[in-house]
């Protein structure tokens, strides 16, 4: 029997029963983490550490201070697919599976997008806080047809807002380091290098990992490019954006807003000026959390986790190639 830590905070008032099953019926202990923010800090997360195998893990950070001081860990197993606040070399070293949960959530993101999307096109953020004041001003906003997309990232989300964005006659332009060449032709996707991307983008959308290649990849020179009174959409990873340089397209008008759902910071810390900035619609990373997803997810994480307790996983959930022999 292994004991188990859950540290997602929506188990503390929505546990997925199914996946609580799934972890108990294979033998194991199962512990929901006490936390008090958004997400465990690492004092919070080693304090609650000692004794447990493995982690159904949330978006708090893992180091490699953390691998070396609980060697009893087995494996983390992400509920989502965002795996950047781990140290998967370290991982890797204390030969600990990092798991994720690859197409649990592509469609709750693609939504989250697409609304994201159409409310800065709208300018439904000014709108609301007008409208709740008795103030019926209505500046003319813009539509999204005929405007040209473009996605930094080709993978499940990527492709699931192309689906969606389908109908509403838009063009489309992409960055894809491993393309689905069929799905770029049935949906008229252009895959061009990143700077082109940036170019002709009316909505420039965010869908790639966070990695040492993507680290603000959306920055000073990157933006400069960018069309004047376009706009940016990153449901993805809040480090592939400078946000100072973001902040002074934003000021100097170039770019027209931008919707983000994550920050280099989250929560962002009081008085953030990116938080109240007037062209900022944000959003406090729920883009990939539906009732829906959250389920899939824990299933999945939960899956995940057993299969690695008793030796036997999924390589295509792996992403630190710590693989079962």
């Amino acid at each position: 029997m292994a004991r188990v830590l859950i540290t997602a905070k929506i188990f503390e008032s929505r546990p997925v029963e199914e996946a609580l099953t799934i972890v108990r019926e294979a033998g194991h202990e199962i512990e929901i983490a006490t936390i008090d923010s958004a997400y465990l800090t690492k004092p919070e997360l080693h304090a609650q550490l000692p004794g447990i195998s493995a982690v159904m893990a949330s978006s708090e950070k893992y180091s490699r201070e953390t691998f070396e001081q609980f060697p009893q860990l087995q494996v983390i197993s992400r509920l989502g697919v965002g795996f950047d606040a781990i140290d998967l070399e370290a991982a890797r070293d204390h030969e600990i599976p990092v798991m994720i949960t690859a197409g649990t959530n592509d469609t709750t993101v693609a939504e989250s997008t697409v609304a994201l999307m159409l409310a800065l096109a709208r300018e439904l953020g000014t709108y609301f806080k007008q409208a709740s004041t008795g103030d019926w001003t209505r500046p003319a906003t813009t539509e999204l047809c005929n405007k040209t997309v473009g996605l930094l990232g080709l993978g499940r989300v990527g492709r699931s807002v192309v689906r969606r964005l389908n109908g509403f006659e838009v063009n489309f332009v992409a960055s894809e380091p491993f393309p689905d060449l069929e799905f770029a032709e049935s949906f008229n996707v252009d895959l061009v290098e990143p700077h082109d991307v940036f170019r002709r983008a009316d909505f420039l959308s965010l869908h790639t990992p966070l990695t040492e290649d993507t680290q603000s990849i959306v920055n000073e020179d990157s933006l400069r490019l960018m069309r004047p009174g376009a706009f940016l959409v990153n449901t993805a990873r809040g480090g592939l954006v400078d946000e100072a340089a973001l902040r002074s397209a934003l000021d100097s008008g170039h770019l027209a807003g931008a919707a983000l759902d994550v920050r280099t910071v989250e929560p962002p810390q009081p008085g953030d000026e990116l938080a109240g900035h007037p062209r900022i619609l944000p959003t406090p990373h729920m883009a990939g959390v539906s009732t829906e997803s959250v389920e899939r997810m824990a299933i999945a994480a939960a899956n995940n986790l057993v299969a690695a307790l008793r030796g036997d996983w999924d390589r295509d959930m792996v992403v630190n190639g710590v693989y079962a022999e």
